[in-house]
Formats: C-alpha cells, sequence, structure tokens
C-alpha cells in the first residue's frame, strides 16, 4: 500500500479549467495506467444509486475511447500533437467521464442491467446465456483498476484491496489544494507495483497541469495589433 499526497495542485486548479475534479482525476489514473503497461484495462469506478428505493451502486467505466485518445497523445513522444489538440482530447476525456458518470447514476450504466439477468436467468433455471460466457464479457469484468472518491474536509485517506489478483486498488480524496491517493496492490504479484504506478501518477498529474497552463497561456495571449491583419511579421533584420 502506497499513501500519496499530491501537493502540487487540487480541486480548486482543476475546477479552474472548467473539468470536474472527479473526472479530471479518473482519466489522470487512466494516464498513469497507460505510462506503466501501455494499454488501458476494465475500470470500476463506485457510482451510488441512493436516489432510488434501495440503490446502492453502480459502476462508472472510466477506460473510454476518448480517454485512450487522451493518453495515447500524452504518452507517445512520436507523435506531432499540439497543445491545443492534446488539451482538446483532455476536455473530450474528461467530457465523455462526467456523460457516463450521469448516466451510470441516473440508472442507465450497464453493469447492474446485465447483473439483474445473469441473476434472473439462474432464477429460471435457464441455461447460461451465451454473453455471460463471452471471453468479451469475463475481461470487462476483471478490474485491474478498482476505484473510489471519497471526499472529505478531513485530511485523511481511506484504503482498500485490489479486487482481483494482478489489480490496483485506488481510493483518492480530492482537496481544495492537494489530492491524497491510496495506491494498493499484492506484494506477491509481479504485474504490479504500488510505488511503479504512483511514480506514474504523479508524473501524469504534473504534465497535465502542465499542458493547462500552456493552453492558458495560448488563449490568451494578445494579438500584435501593430501589425496588418493577413500580413506577414518581418524578420527585424
Amino acid at each position: 500500500m502506497d499513501v500519496f499526497v499530491f501537493e502540487t495542485y487540487g480541486k480548486e486548479f482543476i475546477k479552474g479549467q472548467k473539468m470536474s475534479p472527479d473526472a479530471f482525476i479518473q482519466v489522470v489514473l487512466q494516464l498513469a495506467f497507460y505510462k506503466c503497461k501501455g494499454r488501458l484495462v476494465s475500470t470500476y469506478e463506485s457510482a451510488s444509486l441512493r436516489r432510488f428505493q434501495e440503490g446502492r451502486v453502480d459502476n462508472i467505466r472510466s477506460a473510454t475511447p476518448e480517454a485512450l485518445a487522451f493518453v495515447q497523445t500524452m504518452a507517445d513522444e512520436r507523435a506531432a500533437f499540439t497543445d491545443s489538440e492534446k488539451f482538446k482530447r483532455l476536455r473530450d476525456a474528461t467530457n465523455a467521464q462526467t456523460d457516463y458518470t450521469i448516466a451510470a447514476i441516473t440508472g442507465m450504466g450497464i453493469d447492474n442491467h446485465l447483473l439483474g439477468l445473469l441473476k434472473i436467468s439462474k432464477e429460471l433455471n435457464m441455461e447460461k446465456p451465451e454473453i455471460f460466457c463471452d471471453e468479451t464479457y469475463l475481461a470487462s469484468n476483471h478490474f485491474i483498476l478498482s476505484t473510489s472518491q471519497v471526499p472529505t474536509t478531513l485530511e485523511m485517506f481511506c484504503c482498500y484491496g485490489p479486487v482481483v489478483s494482478n489489480g490496483y486498488g485506488v481510493c483518492y480524496n480530492p482537496q481544495s489544494d492537494h489530492i491524497i491517493f491510496c495506491v494498493s496492490s499484492f506484494w506477491e504479484n509481479t504485474e504490479t507495483s504500488s510505488a511503479v504506478f504512483v511514480k506514474a501518477l504523479n508524473e501524469g498529474l504534473l504534465e497535465i497541469k502542465d499542458l493547462c497552463n500552456r493552453s492558458g497561456a495560448a488563449a490568451t495571449k494578445p494579438v500584435d495589433s501593430s501589425q496588418p491583419a493577413g500580413q506577414p511579421h518581418k524578420s527585424g533584420k
């Protein structure tokens, strides 16, 4: 288990980028894993269903196509993406995460629906439907990243273990100017390392901050009003 306090910024900086802090952190977790393994994996984030009678939780699936597109632009040094393109993909990824979150907490997620169908088939003594034997379905429910936000004003962290042997448990508590993470993995598994994941997480948080700052500076850079529109700048020789 590795408790990591990221002190460079917190949720106020993220809000300043007009992004959801939770969505932002989820995208950063995808980047961290991509830095470690060069791929994305099935990810679980708890989605509260308290608005429904006897509601518990559903799953927010954070490994979206938009997240993959973003992390690829950040991790591939050979790709010639501009800061503007990278920032757009970051915003696309956080927007997609926010949209899926809203769908999950309003009862429109897929996981509980499929679980209900599986339970009904068992109660009716049916042969297990093919979808529940499909390797894609099985892989999608092998949650290598199990994550949860536990927001509190207290300076504290919560933790839990991975849900699969080759996975990570990641709990986080976003504060106004810092973020507290707790990353867990199994000592005996050679595929995982909490220390390596935390290193990649720290790198990703810093890289995205720099990207946001550069993109913000470019957006507010004043235009040279002394130069006629449509005319090239002279070299000044």
